[in-house]
């Protein structure tokens, strides 16, 4: 391959790349419920920033909303803020919350990629 032909190459790969990232929320792993699928995007929550901490255990100045019900939850968080014992700990406090017991939780982004918010998808039985 010759040196000129190489910043075409390159420029291909990269629009190849950045094509699957604008692709969001299609694909085997958009589906609800897929370990890759996005959550929702960020809800409007007004609720104290103590609530945040007293439902989830995670320091309430990096929760931002908690959506969803007692079977299936979104917490969205600061991941660079949160204490991540507390992160951690979250899911089974969250169930407890709803007196239920955890099943799975998985961390994921919300549909909206809000800069540097995560968001934690708890599953309660």
């Amino acid at each position: 391959m010759s040196a000129s032909a190489l910043p075409t190459v390159s420029a291909v790969c990269l629009a190849f790349a950045l094509a699957g990232c604008m692709a969001g929320g299609t694909g085997p792993d958009a589906r609800p419920g897929s370990a890759g699928a996005l959550a929702p995007p960020v809800p409007k929550d007004e609720r104290s920033h103590g609530t945040f901490q007293q439902i989830t255990g995670i320091n309430g100045d990096a929760v931002s909303a908690i959506s969803g019900d007692a079977s299936q939850s979104y917490v969205y968080f600061d991941f660079f803020a949160a204490n991540k014992a507390a992160v951690k700990d979250a899911p089974a406090k969250l169930c407890s919350h709803y007196g239920k017991t955890l099943k799975s939780s998985r961390v994921t982004e919300p549909a909206d990629h809000e800069p540097g918010l995560k968001v934690l998808v708890v599953d309660c039985r």
